[in-house]
């Protein structure tokens, strides 16, 4: 999935199918998992327990738990952190270790995951192609007149277009949450510029949500298209103080 990577070994019973990381200062990490292989043994088998909270939910949220679980744990060993569990603040934000700055995303049958030690606030998001009718339903409601002309003077199908759209705002959320802890509405933030055979795309904030990050801040973003998926990732130096 991305440029770079190396497998990372997968455990016998196929539940995971594919994985793989990068070695880079940010690193990141992938992996699909296979629904059918699920039973109900494996996070106790893992030493990857459920929370409470997930005892007794519908089966698909048990299974993305464990995926995404599966992944952090693998990644964070290369950091030299082993035999982590990543939980949840009752925000529902992952609490990760002290001196690392991470994000981590689902969607359907894959994750992804991107961590550094660093000092960068970080937003990673994998999406699902939306079909042509939900990109045009929601149209108006992600995107303003200008992004929408700079969506449709791409060569994308405008279903892909809109996702990709949609997905650099969630990692843009993502990377600023840590910090800022408001939500934002997608017409908070516009995308300026696209660059498809770089997979670069720079956004800027549209109203003020602080003194370090305002109307004029611009970030810069990466993304990696599939033909079924889209994944993005958003980074920015993160204020020392």
């Amino acid at each position: 999935m991305f440029s770079a990577e190396t497998p990372l070994p997968l455990p016998a019973c196929g539940f995971i199918t594919a994985a793989g990381h990068t070695a880079e200062s940010l690193s990141l990490a992938w992996c699909r998992f296979d629904r059918q292989q699920w039973h109900a043994a494996l996070p106790a088998q893992w030493q990857l327990p459920l929370p409470s909270a997930l005892q007794h939910a519908a089966s698909k949220r048990k299974i993305e738990y464990l995926a995404s679980r599966w992944l952090v744990r693998q990644q964070l060993a290369q950091l030299g952190i082993t035999d982590f569990v990543l939980h949840n603040a009752p925000d529902r934000s992952p609490c990760w270790p002290a001196g690392i700055r991470a994000s981590l995303s689902h969607s359907h049958d894959c994750v992804v995951l991107a961590a550094t030690r660093e000092a960068l606030y970080v937003g990673i998001d994998v999406e699902q192609v939306m079909a042509e009718e939900t990109a045009q339903d929601t149209a108006e409601l992600l995107m303003n007149a200008q992004e929408r002309a700079l969506l449709e003077g791409q060569p994308l199908p405008f279903a892909q277009a809109a996702t990709l759209l949609f997905s650099l705002k969630e990692s843009l959320y993502k990377a600023l949450w840590p910090r800022l802890h408001q939500p934002m509405a997608f017409h908070q933030a516009a995308l300026i510029d696209l660059d498809l055979p770089q997979q670069r795309a720079r956004l800027q904030l549209c109203q003020d949500f602080s003194a370090e990050f305002t109307r004029s801040t611009v970030l810069d973003a990466r993304f990696w298209l599939q033909p079924t998926r889209v994944v993005t990732l958003l980074t920015h130096p993160a204020c020392m103080q």
